[in-house]
């Protein structure tokens, strides 16, 4: 309800495009307005809405409210992004944030703890996005995939002359996330390993429909990360939370990595000054970076508050744009040694997500963001002011520690389990299902889930510790039972065992055989089994054709009692 001429007067917005962003169920519905002159669906799904003739964006977009089918509203204004860096900064000889051992009158052991982090993973197989001003492709430092450019609207990112969108800004973000190493060229990025996504979105202005696009062409890309090293104005401005950002952030979140959630961090900006009004880094799913010196405190024109998550440090070695860039080091113009702002924070934070993600592929983006806090050096204790949570309006939880924080995420899957009793027919209240413990070089397995469906019905879960489950009591003769089995340990399942089916005969088949099956038995490694836990006793044996062999043999074995299982949920 606030408007125009007001938000214009506090600098929160540049411009207006005239035309409104629409989340709508019914996008044909609109053009039934008469307050409404054309839409356009857009390929993220949002419609552009364009008003009557005589009609104010504005006043149709308060109209529009709140009505049927309607998911939220906003005018599509142009927002004043500009990138967060201070090029200008003094240079420093080499790539101190990444293992700084003091040279250069630097504070020792003020870096990332990057060496450590390497000694597990890379960043190999992770996609990182840069929104920035583009990207130089052909850079020989980078890996840059592909990319869009949403200023020319077209696939080709690369920073182009004439306004501030050829500003080189992007290339040096993307290097210091990911610039690739152990390659015998200039730098290495701290997920040296990983690729590069260039979207190219920051050139003196940007409607919310171009950055709600860049967000959903990162994540449906297939990006693991998104950096964005860019804000509004002198980074003080007073920005709404609209419905734009809240709805692409959670798409990063609950559609990214399979659902796992994209990682989306943000700088904090350089004006000095609390980002208490900043409506969009108030967004509980992004990691907020402030930015440290290299005497492990605070630069002087990092923004700070309560947004703030954690801190990084700035004024860093990277890749440059090979012509017209900011500058060069030792006479390459291809790199440049004094990127700084919260700019050159931010990546370094986004380099080490992309490490967490090769550490722990089934990680989600909320475990990703507690791991970062709780692995954080609390720098600058003295002046810091953190709370009793842990916070500081500075430094977040503190400076970022990559190799803390792969140690701390770092797991493998268990495989699936391999079952072990398998027939295509069983006795009435013979179905015992088995199999193997699960191999996890982890060794931290808690648990299997079976899942079963009976006669095409609806699936069924059971968990437990052990490694059988008795569904005999559960079945009647004729039941046809398809099942899996997964372990799972504390981060998450293994992949499901290939599904089976069983049909339970319609009557005992006498036999003289009496060879008996391998028991089923509790799994190792997860305490003591009570006795109503394990297997129960054998009393004699059955015939099952198929299975394992031309002819198996299956144990019968006597049942807990059908209220007990069913009173434990088994």
């Amino acid at each position: 309800m606030v408007s125009f001429g007001a938000l214009l007067a506090s600098g929160s917005v540049q411009g207006r495009t005239g035309r409104l962003l629409v989340q709508s169920d019914d996008p044909a519905a609109l053009l039934t307005r008469s307050d409404v002159s054309r839409i356009e669906v857009r390929p993220s799904g949002l419609v552009w809405v364009w008003p009557a003739r005589g009609v104010d964006d504005l006043t149709l977009a308060r109209a529009l409210h709140g009505q049927p089918g309607i998911g939220w509203v906003n005018p599509d204004l142009i927002l004043p992004t500009q990138p967060h860096t201070l090029p200008d900064d003094p240079f420093y000889p080499d790539q101190w944030h990444l293992d700084n051992t003091g040279q250069g009158g630097r504070t020792p052991g003020v870096d990332i703890n990057a060496p450590r982090a390497w000694e597990r993973v890379t960043g190999a197989g992770v996609l990182i996005a840069i929104i920035d001003t583009g990207m130089v492709l052909d850079h020989p430092d980078l890996r840059v995939t592909a990319g869009y450019d949403y200023i020319d609207d077209d696939a080709d990112p690369t920073p182009t002359s004439g306004d501030m969108s050829a500003d080189p800004h992007g290339t040096c973000a993307g290097g210091v996330a990911a610039a690739a190493g152990n390659n015998g060229l200039g730098v290495a990025g701290v997920a040296w390993g990983a690729d590069l996504y260039a979207i190219r979105l920051i050139g003196g202005g940007a409607s919310l429909s171009s950055i709600y696009d860049a967000f959903i062409e990162a994540v449906d890309a297939g990006a693991g990360v998104v950096n964005n090293s860019w804000g509004w104005g002198d980074g003080c401005a007073d920005i709404r939370n609209y419905a734009t950002f809240r709805d692409m952030f959670e798409y990063a979140e609950t559609i990214g990595r399979g659902g796992l959630g994209t990682v989306v961090v943000f700088s904090a900006g350089n004006g000095a000054c609390d980002i208490i009004d900043d409506g969009m880094l108030s967004n509980e799913s992004l990691v907020v970076v402030s930015a440290i010196e290299s005497n492990d405190q605070r630069a002087w024109y990092s923004s700070y508050g309560d947004y703030v998550d954690i801190t990084a440090p700035s004024t860093l070695l990277t890749t440059d744009m090979i012509t017209d860039g900011y500058g060069s080091y030792a006479d390459d113009p291809a790199y440049v040694d004094a990127f700084g702002g919260t700019s050159a924070s931010a990546p370094v934070v986004s380099g080490v997500a992309a490490l967490l993600i090769e550490a722990n592929p089934r990680i989600t983006a909320a475990q990703l963001r507690q791991a970062l806090c709780d692995t954080a050096v609390r720098n600058d204790i003295e002046h810091g002011v953190y709370d009793e949570q842990g916070h500081s309006d500075l430094y977040g939880c503190g400076r970022v520690d990559a190799g803390a924080a792969v140690d701390a995420v770092y797991n493998g899957a268990p495989s699936a389990p391999v079952p072990t009793l398998v027939a295509p027919e069983v006795e009435p209240g013979r179905a015992i299902l088995a199999w193997e413990p699960a191999a996890d070089a982890d060794d931290d397995v808690i648990g299997y889930e079976l899942r079963y469906s009976v006669s095409g019905g609806e699936e069924q879960l059971i968990s437990t510790a052990a490694t059988w489950v008795d569904l005999g009591p559960l079945l009647v003769p004729g039941d046809v039972v398809t099942w899996t089995v997964l372990a799972r340990d504390p981060w998450g399942p293994s992949p499901e065992s290939a599904p089976l089916t069983f049909t339970v005969r319609a009557e005992v088949v006498a036999t003289e055989d009496t060879a008996s099956a391998p028991e089923p038995r509790p799994m190792g490694g997860l305490g003591e089994v009570d006795e109503e836990s394990e297997a129960p006793e054998k009393s004699g044996c059955a015939t099952v054709s198929g299975g394992l062999g031309a002819s198996a043999l299956l144990c019968t074995f006597v049942a807990l009692s059908l209220r007990r299982r069913r009173g434990e949920g088994r």
